[in-house]
Parts: C-alpha cells; structure tokens; sequence
C-alpha cells in the first residue's frame, strides 16, 4: 500500500488519538454528517466527484430518501439512463458475440445461429436477465446508516442497516469480485465492493462505521479482517489475520 493511499489518520498523531475506540475517527453527527470521515482503506473505485461522472444521476430530484427515523442521506449514487443502456448492450453484446464463437469452434458460420428464432428469444431474456434494462439499484448513505434500493416496474425495494450497531461483518467470493456483508442484528446487506466503491463518500461513510463497530465487539471474519486492512488501522490494534492468526 502505497503512501497516497493511507487514510489521513495513519502515521500521524491527530488531536483525537487515544488508547481503543477514542483513537479512530470521530464518529460523525447524525444530523449534519460533521465532521464528515476520512478516506477508507480499501477503496478501489475511481474518485469522479458526481459532475464529472457522466453515467451516474445528479438531479437532486433523483436523491433517495433516507430510511425512516434516520438522518440526512450524504451521498448516493444512482446510475442514469445511460450506464443502463450502455449495460443492456454490452450484455447483448456479449451474448452474440459468445454464441458466434461457439458456433465457429463447432466448424458452422459464426451467424448461422442468428437465423434461429429460437435463438432471438435467448438472447432477449438473458440480455434482460443479465442488464436489467428495467431496474436499477440505488446506494445511498447517512451518517450512521447503509441503505440499498432495487427500483423494478415501478416498485422500490429497501433495506438499510446502521453503521455503527453492526454485529457482523464477513466477505464472500461471488462472481468476479467479493462482496461485503454487514449485518446491525435486526437487517443485513450484502453487497459487491465494485458497487459499494462506485462513490468515494459512501465508502468512507460505511468504512468509518465498519471501524467503530470493530472496535465495540462486532464478529470480523478473517477474510473480511484482511481485505478491509483493518492491521492498518492504529486504534483498533487488529493483527494481521494472514501473518499473525487474527485478532
């Protein structure tokens, strides 16, 4: 890990610093989200600011609210019509051009296949299945919370949990990347790192929480310990799980 990727806390002896939990970041107020948390470690997403991203929502009539009795959402990030078109083609992309090599390795024509209607039908559904023309998941966070939306057909789907009351955090392999689950005892998400570090500001909110929640108790798996860094994190005094056994 590079020097330009250290969180600003780390070799440093900031105000804050203390012995166990007083040693992190300061937790951020529910309401005006001040003093807002530092960079997580982690992070390998890009850090477009919303203007200067073209394939994301930035009318403030598309911001999601947040979960009730919670407070103000901080940052989201919804994709616009065009990273969802650009998705539907590149799936159908990739089923045309997948099903005309595994036409030419059986010795016919790359497109004879597409002369099947059988075959269009296919290709319709699992494009639909793989791009999801007609939903769109939305990431938003808060202060203190974590909230997932599935909008389909017109119908929006939420869960959300909060940051700073998890009980569990755990990492899985799923697909081409890993996904990060973090359960408040009462809800759970789970979601792939590539969307939880589409905006820079969510993760630094979910990351801020993921430290304090550490450091009151919550069960970290080993795989979640090491892909989270959290041997890096002075406060918590958390071993590396892969040199030295765990916490």
């Amino acid at each position: 890990m590079s020097g330009n990727d250290r969180p600003p806390w780390i070799g440093e002896s900031p105000s804050w610093a203390g012995p166990g939990k007083h040693a992190l970041p300061p937790r951020p107020d529910p309401q005006t989200g001040e003093p807002f948390p530092p960079r997580g470690l982690g992070y390998l997403g890009r850090d477009d600011t919303p203007d200067t991203d073209p394939y994301r929502e930035t009318r403030l009539s598309r911001k999601p609210k947040p979960p009730p009795g919670m407070g103000p959402t901080l940052a989201w990030h919804r994709p616009n019509k065009r990273m969802r078109h650009l998705t539907t083609l590149g799936a159908f992309g990739f089923l045309v051009i997948g099903g005309s090599l595994l036409g030419l390795l059986d010795g016919d024509s790359p497109f004879e296949w597409l002369l099947w209607w059988q075959s269009w039908i296919l290709i319709i559904v699992f494009t639909i299945l793989i791009g999801g023309p007609f939903s769109t998941i939305v990431h938003s966070a808060g202060a203190d919370w974590l909230q997932v939306q599935r909008l389909r057909w017109g119908v929006t789907k939420s869960n959300f949990v909060k940051l700073y009351e998890l009980t569990k955090i755990d990492v899985s392999h799923g697909g081409t990347t890993f996904h990060l689950y973090l359960s408040d005892g009462e809800r759970a998400v789970e979601r792939s790192f590539e969307e939880l570090q589409v905006d820079r500001r969510v993760w630094d909110l979910v990351y801020n929480g993921v430290l304090h929640s550490v450091a009151s108790g919550a069960t970290v798996t080993t795989k979640a310990a090491g892909i989270l860094e959290l041997s890096h994190v002075p406060g918590l005094k958390f071993r590396n799980p892969y040199t030295e056994g765990g916490k």
